[in-house]
């Protein structure tokens, strides 16, 4: 069996995390508040944002005021979610993205550009990937599935074997499960 460790409890990574709405640090074995974070990393996530003219309109329009206020909005779309991989690695390169149950979802006019969908064997996953992925890791049936996601049982089936090649050809629901375990999305 493998132990799983969390990005920077005992590693040089840094890991972001949303709780009760308050963006937390875990860095150098140590959980702190945001306003905690290390100058270096809060530099790195402050040039990130000012060069990616789309990331820093979007931020705009959610946090006109305040830079302080769009980097931690930055920090909450793109890495909210606790999970095995560090946002930030400890060779100072930001994640690219990672799956967390943000409330916004469908409805935020910055979806896709601040928050990403992680990857799959160079496959980023879509809104539909994550929710067939959670559906199929329960113990529903294709019916009952289909159902939920107003489709058609036929397309399900289609929209079944897409996913299971843009997970790399995996051939059961254990196997989607493991892989949905490690991307944080169930």
């Amino acid at each position: 069996m493998t132990t799983k460790i969390i990005p920077g409890m005992i590693t040089n990574e840094t890991e972001f995390f949303v709780v009760e709405n308050e963006v937390k640090v875990l860095h150098n074995g140590k959980v702190a508040e945001f306003s905690e974070t290390p100058f270096p990393i809060f530099q790195l996530l402050k040039e990130t944002i000012n060069n990616d003219p789309l990331i820093l309109e979007k931020l705009m329009d959610l946090q006109p005021v305040s830079e302080y206020k769009r980097i931690e909005q930055f920090v909450i779309c793109r890495f909210g979610g606790l999970d095995y991989k560090g946002d930030i690695c400890k060779d100072m390169k930001l994640q690219d993205g990672e799956y967390w149950p943000c409330p916004k979802h469908g409805n935020c006019s910055a979806e896709g550009v601040l928050c990403k969908m992680p990857e799959v064997n160079g496959n980023r996953l879509t809104s539909d990937d994550v929710k067939l992925i959670q559906l199929t890791t329960t113990d529903k049936t294709n019916e009952v599935i289909a159902e939920e996601m107003n489709l058609p049982l036929g397309t399900l089936h289609k929209m079944k074997h897409a996913l299971y090649h843009k997970l790399g050809n995996v051939q059961t629901k254990q196997c989607v499960t493991k892989i949905a375990i490690a991307l944080n999305i169930i």
